[in-house]
């Protein structure tokens, strides 16, 4: 999935010369965290709510500040066409919670934490009636095949799976199936020896496996 898949393409923007009070209202009634700065068509610089909030605090002492004085000039962005989690790397990395989006140089979106977030909600299955098993899948180029296999095979549909590294060449599995009752599938796959580590049930946890 990319970037372009996730992004907010319609980007509320402000100018330097957009007052602090005038952007910290904006982002109030937008229920946003984030303003990013343009002139013409030109990306200029990008503005939190923290900004904004600690600029309005000084204001009666200090007068009136602008968007452009207290704006982040050096702005970090992304191509559409990036990975998403390239996205999330750059985030992670440069602990920053909103990345503008550009094409050639002009800004065609944003894609911030929390829609990283609902994305990895979405990929996990976390959002439809279904259970997730935990489990441990060996080392070998057949292990995933027969784990899928012995899921299905069972009537346990998956919608979801996502592997991890783990301990010694092993990986950790979650497992989305489309039942609120994935003990078929945790008594196969103990059957066949893998080690289900944790289930939960219908959205509820159920008993640990070995």
């Amino acid at each position: 999935m990319l970037v372009s898949d996730i992004m907010q393409s319609r980007v509320t923007t402000a100018t330097p010369e957009t007052a602090v009070t005038e952007a910290l209202g904006v982002l109030r009634t937008r229920g946003i965290r984030h303003l990013v700065v343009v002139e013409g068509d030109k990306l200029v610089g990008i503005v939190s709510d923290r900004d904004l909030k600690q600029a309005n605090a000084l204001h009666e002492r200090l007068g009136e500040w602008t968007v452009g004085d207290i704006m982040t000039r050096t702005v970090i962005t992304i191509e559409p066409s990036a990975p998403v989690e390239d996205a999330a790397h750059v985030m992670l990395a440069e602990k920053i919670s909103a990345l503008p989006v550009t094409d050639s140089g002009r800004l065609v979106g944003i894609v911030t934490e929390t829609d990283v977030v609902r994305l990895f909600v979405k990929a996990l299955g976390a959002l439809e009636p279904s259970s997730r098993i935990d489990v441990v899948i060996r080392a070998s180029a057949t292990a995933l095949p027969e784990v899928v296999a012995t899921v299905q095979d069972v009537g346990a549909p998956i919608s979801s799976i996502v592997t991890l590294p783990g301990a010694d060449g092993a990986k950790d599995a979650v497992i989305r199936v489309a039942t609120i009752d994935p003990r078929g599938a945790i008594a196969a796959l103990a059957a066949k020896g893998y080690a289900v580590k944790t289930a939960w049930r219908g959205g509820a946890r159920t008993e640990r496996v070995a």
